[in-house]
Parts: C-alpha cells; structure tokens; sequence
C-alpha cells in the first residue's frame, strides 16, 4: 500500500466534499411561493384601477403605472434591552415573485411593491420558522466541517486518516484510493538491489571472506 500524503490541497476538497455530502442529506426548506395571495390580500389591482379612475377624473390624464414584479414584506423587530436599557430595532424582509402587474408608479420601486406587515402576519411567521430552520443547518454543517478540519490537521498522510475514521473515505477523491491501494514497490526494489550488489561486488565480498578466515581483523 503505497503512501499518500494529506495536503492541504486534498484536506480542502475532502472538506468541500463533507459539505455537499452535508446538503444532500439535509436540504433546506423552500420559502413560501405566496407573492399572488399577497397580491390579492392587498387587492392591489382593484386599488390601482380605482386609483386610475379617480386620477383620471382629477388631472383628466392617465396615472402613471409601472410594472411590478415582487412584492417584499418588512416588519419591524425589537432586540431585548441591554444592560443600559437600550431596545436595538431591525427589520427582517422576504420576497416573492408575483405576476407582472401593472401599479401606480408611486407605490412600486425598482419593480418591487414595498408592504410593512405585523410580525404575527401568517406569511411573516412562516418565512422566519423557514428562516430559522435553515439557519439551524447552516450552523450544524459548519460545525461538522470544523470538527472534520481540526481532526485532519492532526495527520500527515491519508492512510493514517482513513485507518483511524475509514467512512471518510466517501469524501476522498477516487484516484487518491486508488493510489493508496497501490502495491508499495520498495521491497522489490530492495531484492533488485541486493541482487546487484551481490553481483558486482562478488569479489569483494569473496575477499573479506579470505580475510575473515586468515584471522585478519
């Protein structure tokens, strides 16, 4: 079994191996897909052609629209108050795709409509619950890299590694097993070279005998 060195080359991808191997077995939840129900929620489109009508009758010419393309809910959150009493506030916000729709120019930016909802909103708390959960795995895949990072560290060489933790090697690059596996020529170099030896140093060797014999030290 030939010998192969654990560089930090081979350290990196068995890392990035140990990540995706992470994801596919743990995938993360997918958000809501509810931009068109919040987008009837906030009747938006009979908004806009009221708001139409009435702009109409008013200036006499048409509303200025744009096209919207998502929507995006912000509410508004409160951290615990520090030790001086201080209350630090942050927004959280998730996005969805609606269909093309036609809006007041006034109510839409960059073709996002911006909707201030309650925390309790049903859409808001399923987002975080999805939020958190995903969150939750990143922080255990990243753990475990850690872990697998520290404990390479602690070997020179991948024999070494895979005879202490030998289900790691799911995450080790085929042609490097297959390397380790080789058959370590050394010992049949060795024969070879004790075979040459033999041969070309026979006289020598037939000398130091004599030599032995006569009592020479």
């Amino acid at each position: 079994m030939k010998t192969v060195r654990l560089s930090q080359d081979l350290k990196w991808t068995i890392s990035s191996n140990a990540r995706q191997k992470y994801i596919t077995a743990n995938p993360q939840k997918p958000y809501p897909d509810h931009g068109y129900a919040l987008l009837k929620e906030r009747e938006l489109t009979t908004k806009t052609d009221r708001t139409a009508t009435m702009f109409k009758e008013i200036w006499g010419t048409n509303m200025p629209t744009t096209t919207a393309r998502s929507i995006v809910i912000t509410s508004l959150f409160s951290k615990e108050p520090d030790e001086d009493g201080y209350v630090e506030t942050y927004n959280r916000n998730y996005s969805f795709a609606i269909p093309e729709t036609e809006v007041p120019d006034f109510v839409c930016r960059y073709d996002i409509i911006n909707l201030e909802v309650e925390p309790d909103h049903p859409t808001f708390v399923e987002c975080i619950g999805v939020q958190n959960y995903n969150e939750s795995l990143d922080g255990k895949q990243s753990e475990q890299r850690r872990s697998l990072d520290s404990v390479m560290e602690r070997f020179s060489t991948l024999n070494q590694l895979l005879k202490a933790a030998p289900y790691l090697k799911d995450l080790v690059p085929a042609d490097k097993i297959t390397k380790m596996h080789e058959v370590d020529d050394r010992s049949g170099r060795r024969i070879e070279l004790a075979e040459l030896a033999d041969g070309e140093l026979q006289g020598m060797r037939e000398t130091l005998l004599e030599s032995s014999l006569l009592g020479d030290d």
